[in-house]
């Protein structure tokens, strides 16, 4: 038998490789045929022209003396430089000068960009031709701006409040709390201050509608929103990809309108219906390439995986899992007395950081490790070692090949979902 089925490493990169005998699979969840027809930068001219809810960028520009342009981090794949070279070029043939316009790097509670992976983000001489400004959650001069409701105040960049027209650019994926990331998430997390962050983290993640692929009713997304609102998020650019990992559309114009349309799209293109739980989930943590940001791609695997049932969880990473957050496992392993799970529980049941001075990205990523359902999970990593897999409470395998010879002694006539690119799924079940 020839290798029927792959896993994606990245955008042009593919594992492939054969199930065992007697295995049957159910769903293989692949990128549906047909090359992207327009280039980035044709959909971002239109995405400025023809927007949805707001007028065009040249419009808007007009009324404005100052201009933030709000972009991710190198954790999203974004095509930040690309979609940035014709923003750029739009604002300055309307007339907009060098010097009014910021580019801030909205990098929530995550480190800042080294200066070498920083000019690959935003484009080669962005830097010294532009105000580029990283992020900084705990720097002390943040603006407050007030939210509905008494005595309510987010605290966020100083860039960002000050300047008259804000534009943010992000990716309409999955994501395991807001239930779709990019649109308000670029102001909150990506520009707030840690106190709101961490307050704000602790108490909706636990909710049952904080969730992949659920937006309304979903007190975490609800959140942000609430805060991107209150800051005015002018102008929100949008880009919605495949399940191979290519931008498909980029969609412009207001906060909740663009968004709006970009998570219909999302929803269109990733959302696989499953009518069972199976017993083994073959996936990629692809397009989650960073560090602990892995733990995304079992958001999905854990929803549509029997509770008996095994994960092969192949993770092409980038970027290696920080050594702190390896030892911050062990500080909880510690802290509760060997029972992490109860113990990380309860402290989010009452809105509590449970390593309050850490990044939040730590902290949401500990309830993967820690409060994920008890579903076996093989990992499959180059760039993590077996030693870094057990303290995160996976098991360890050398290939995909080890992995699926192991799986098939426990699991001899397994029902089997592979996902590609785990990251672009969007599980649509009745359970």
């Amino acid at each position: 038998m020839g290798k029927d089925y792959y896993l994606c490493l990245s955008q042009d990169e593919k594992k492939y490789f054969t199930l065992p005998d007697g295995w049957v699979p159910l769903h293989f969840v692949e990128a549906k045929d047909g090359s992207v027809t327009a280039s980035i930068e044709q959909m971002t001219l239109e995405a400025l022209s023809a927007p949805v809810g707001t007028p065009p960028v040249k419009e808007m520009v007009a009324r404005a003396k100052s201009v933030a342009i709000i972009v991710d981090d190198a954790t999203r794949p974004t095509p930040v430089a690309e979609i940035l070279k014709v923003l750029i070029a739009r604002l300055t043939d309307s007339g907009f000068s060098g010097e009014k316009i910021t580019i801030v790097l909205a990098i929530g509670t995550h480190p800042p960009l080294e200066k070498e992976v920083l000019e690959t983000r935003i484009g080669s001489g962005i830097l010294s031709r532009y105000k580029v400004i990283q992020h900084d959650a705990w720097q002390s001069d943040l603006a407050p701006v007030q939210l509905p409701g008494k005595d309510r105040v987010v605290r966020i960049n100083p860039a960002v409040a000050e300047a008259d027209l804000k534009i943010g650019i992000s990716s309409v994926l999955p994501h395991p709390m807001a239930g779709y990331g990019g649109g308000p998430k670029i102001v909150m997390p990506g520009v707030c201050s840690f106190e709101f962050i961490r307050d704000h983290h602790t108490r909706h993640v636990l909710h049952p509608r904080s969730t992949a692929g659920v937006t309304q009713g979903n007190p975490f997304h609800e959140g942000c929103l609430e805060v991107a609102r209150a800051v005015g998020l002018n102008f929100s650019i949008n880009c919605v990809y495949d399940r191979q990992g290519r931008v498909v559309r980029i969609i412009g114009g207001s906060l909740e309108a663009a968004f709006g349309e970009a998570v219909k799209n999302c929803f269109e293109i990733l959302g696989h219906r499953f009518q069972e739980k199976v017993d083994v989930t073959i996936t990629s943590t692809y397009p989650h390439t960073h560090g602990h940001q892995f733990f995304k791609g079992l958001s999905a695997p854990n929803v549509v995986t029997k509770p008996t049932g095994a994960v092969l969880l192949v993770a092409p990473v980038v970027t290696p899992v920080p050594a702190e957050f390896l030892a911050s496992i062990d500080v909880i392993k510690e802290k509760s007395g060997g029972n992490p799970g109860p113990y990380v529980e309860d402290k989010l049941s009452k809105g509590m950081a449970f390593l309050p001075d850490k990044p939040m990205d730590y902290n949401m990523a500990m309830t993967g490790v820690f409060l994920r359902p008890k579903i076996k999970v093989k990992l499959v990593s180059p760039a993590i070692s077996a030693k870094e897999a057990e303290t995160m409470g996976l098991d360890y395998s050398t290939s995909v090949e080890e992995a699926l010879k192991s799986l098939k002694k426990s699991y001899p006539a397994a029902r089997v979902a592979i996902f590609p690119s785990g990251g672009l799924i969007v599980p649509i079940t009745d359970w």
